[in-house]
């Protein structure tokens, strides 16, 4: 099928394809000086959308550029001519006007496609205000002053900084780096430093109890939910095949190959199903799976590339194909088994999980929600061995198995949906394993998890900040372990 929509592509991207290279969307001097001239106001409004939902149009900060809003995410639109934008995949979005001049909506992909598909304009006054482009929050006036987080019943340890110190400074740099644009979409950013948070700042439209999407970072989750069944015995290793879970498939394409995938070898990314999502020609690519009636299904159903457990490519199926085993493991929804297991013995706050891997969910992919704080705890939890407060929430083997590297994705090894990578600083690599998904959305574990950097953010399809913001703030100011 012939795929034009360019949303949904930019959700699919950024649900899944996190890992992958991503573009830089920006748009040349000279096209924003072009757009800047026109009254971008008239896009906007509440328009129809895939599968009986909607999005909203907003002009940019400036009103420089538009962009496409769904589920909270917002998607950059460059301008290429009168009615036409580009989205980050290069695919035309063209208003559409009636006999006044008036627009009435909006198709996807190029004009003359035959009888593209118009989503209407609903509500020309459906739209976002004006504050969730401002980066500094109302009780920042001046320059930045630094704060230390305030405690929580239930939650992280807290300490304040001291005045002066390198970190402190470097944190209160970074602040009013973001609050001058210097890392647009910045959403939130906390740094928790030898068993306290003592850093936690929130930008725009977002603050501490407010849940943001994790896109793939949600991956990590399953890997220790999967620890948990295991620990509690609904599934009786790594090495278990995970086709004695869906007995109540009819599947294509079976061959030995298939009936040896083992649970191990979907957290590794490397079942060996032909699937890749960074090949757009993969039989398993997410932008063709997000049209399936059943996710799961057509995961299962793909053909065997390689021998399991042999090579390693990025595949969304795999994690759907995880979630369900989980459900099916433990005849809970996924989402009632981590309430149970992970979100309330951490003392989660706020959280969205809604786990329907089919085309109904294809706005929201099946990604979690949580609040900064918590997402941060599963950085703490890892480094702590599965351990919070005393409570052994996931046994210490399973985290030292997530964390291992257990195959490659390119050319960077990759633990139980966890990404081992490294970066590059003052002459040698410094480990930075971390949970990671598309826009910014990072739990970043440094020094073995003595110090560990959390940001959310809304650059979805675009160029991480994540690693200038560690070389230029972070580095510079911790005694880091050097292999």
């Amino acid at each position: 099928m012939k795929i034009w929509t360019s949303f949904t592509a930019a959700i699919l991207l950024g649900a899944c394809s996190a890992e992958a290279p991503l573009r830089d969307s920006k748009a040349s001097d000279a096209k924003i000086s072009e757009v800047a001239a026109k009254p971008l106001a008239e896009y906007e409004g509440l328009y129809e959308y895939e599968n009986d939902t909607t999005l909203i149009i907003v002009a940019g900060p400036e009103r420089e550029l538009l962009y496409a809003d769904i589920n909270g995410a917002r998607y950059p639109l460059r301008p290429e001519s009168k009615d036409v934008f580009l989205n980050t995949g290069d695919i035309p979005v063209e208003f559409v006007r009636d006999t006044k001049g008036q627009i009435i909506g909006y198709r996807e992909g190029p004009s003359a496609e035959a009888d593209p598909k118009i989503f209407k304009l609903i509500d020309a006054e459906g739209k976002l205000p004006a504050t969730i482009w401002t980066v500094r929050p109302e009780e920042q006036t001046g320059s930045y002053q630094y704060q230390a987080p305030t405690e929580e019943e239930n939650g992280l340890s807290v300490r304040a900084l001291e005045e002066g110190s390198e970190l402190r400074v470097n944190l209160s740099d970074l602040t009013e780096a973001i609050y001058a644009g210097q890392y647009p979409n910045t959403h939130s950013v906390l740094l928790y430093d030898k068993g306290d948070l003592v850093f936690e700042e929130y930008f725009y439209e977002h603050h501490q109890d407010k849940p943001h999407q994790l896109r793939s970072a949600t991956k990590t989750l399953k890997a220790l939910l999967i620890g948990i069944a295991i620990d509690k015995g609904y599934i009786p290793s790594a090495e278990t095949p995970i086709l004695t879970y869906f007995d109540d498939y009819d599947l294509e394409n079976m061959d030995p190959r298939k009936q040896a995938i083992t649970v191990g070898d979907l957290l590794s990314m490397s079942s060996g199903l032909d699937c890749n999502d960074w090949d757009g020609d993969s039989p398993g690519n997410e932008s063709k799976m997000i049209y399936s009636e059943d996710w799961v299904k057509f995961g299962l159903d793909l053909p065997m590339q390689n021998e399991p457990g042999k090579v390693g490519y990025y595949c969304s199926a795999n994690s759907a194909i995880l979630g369900r085993l989980v459900e099916k493991a433990s005849n809970q929804p996924l989402r009632d088994f981590a309430d149970e297991n992970l979100f309330q013995p951490l003392g989660f706050g706020a959280y969205e999980w809604d786990f329907r891997p089919d085309r109904s969910n294809i706005n929201n992919y099946t990604q979690a929600w949580l609040r900064s704080r918590d997402f941060l705890k599963i950085g703490v939890l890892i480094a702590q061995n599965g351990e919070w407060k005393g409570q052994q929430i996931v046994s210490s083997e399973w985290v030292k198995a997530l964390e291992a590297e257990q195959s490659r994705i390119g050319d960077t090894p990759y633990g139980y949906l966890f990404w081992k990578r490294y970066v590059n600083f003052d002459g040698q690599e410094i480990q930075t394993p971390q949970l990671s998904g598309n826009g910014g959305q990072k739990v970043v574990l440094l020094n073995e998890g003595e110090t560990i950097l959390v940001l959310t953010a809304g650059n979805y399809n675009q160029s991480s900040e994540t690693n200038d913001i560690l070389i230029n703030y972070i580095f510079p100011a911790i005694d880091l372990k050097r292999e």
